[in-house]
């Protein structure tokens, strides 16, 4: 005899709670720089920079294309003031970028 699913019906707020809950899980904590990607990151490279990981000293990206690896490297102090800007208890220094 199969299972039915019943699908429970959740706010928009509610999942995005959740998804909250799940990134800090999956980043040791860090949640706040999840958080804040999209502006740190800028435009330009959200959803082509994505983050991986976050420690007090350093973070680790993943580019989606190797052209952004070079464009993340071009804009890597900008990133990196707009992260000290937006949590300024982080002493991010290191930038780790995987492809």
């Amino acid at each position: 005899m199969r299972k039915s699913h019943r699908w429970q019906e959740k706010t928009i707020g509610e999942c995005i709670e959740k998804l909250e809950d799940e990134w800090k899980k999956e980043l040791g904590g860090e949640e706040p720089v999840a958080k804040y990607w999209q502006y740190i990151i800028g435009d330009e490279m959200f959803g082509n920079v994505t983050l991986e990981s976050v420690d007090r000293l350093s973070i680790t990206v993943r580019c989606s294309h190797p052209a952004y690896n070079t464009y993340f490297r071009m804009h890597e102090r900008e990133v990196l003031m707009r992260l000290h800007e937006k949590l300024p208890e982080y002493e991010i220094r290191k930038v780790k970028v995987l492809n």
